[in-house]
């Protein structure tokens, strides 16, 4: 649950001011700026959707393994910015401007998240191959 609501904490402001969040991932100078736009629009409306199913139970394998995915898209790009000494600001939780750049020490927090991802992908897995949801919980219907 705490997982969901940080991808949801982490879509609202991007889905609110969708231009700022635009100019942010165009700070990282790896998309093509034909593209930017839709990919910021997708990208936070694609966390919003992700953290309302691990909150709600639904889907919770495939939320699981693409919430992972995305945070290592997220490290990787970060990653790579910062290789180029591209000075950026995250746009993670907000779009507006300001606050201290990333720095390669700022990736302890992508670090924690990406954890949580990956433990609750094992868990997810783990379940699947024993055939529930959960301890004590019915049957996954396939």
């Amino acid at each position: 649950m705490g997982l969901g609501l940080v991808f949801i904490y982490a879509s609202i402001d991007k889905v609110v001011h969708p231009d700022q969040f635009a100019e942010i991932m165009q700070d990282y100078e790896i998309l093509p700026n034909a593209v930017v736009n839709l990919a910021s629009l997708w990208l936070a409306w694609l966390e919003a959707v992700l953290g309302v199913c691990l909150i709600a139970g639904v889907w919770v394998r495939a939320a699981a393994l693409m919430v992972t995915g995305l945070t290592v898209i997220f490290i990787g790009g970060l990653s790579t910015a910062l290789t180029r000494g591209v000075g950026l600001h995250c746009g993670c939780f907000s779009t507006a401007a300001g606050g201290a750049a990333r720095t390669w020490i700022s990736l302890w927090q992508e670090g924690l998240i990406l954890l949580a991802c990956v433990w609750l992908t094992v868990l997810t897995l783990n379940d699947a191959t024993r055939g529930t949801k959960g301890p004590g919980q019915r049957p996954v219907v396939m």
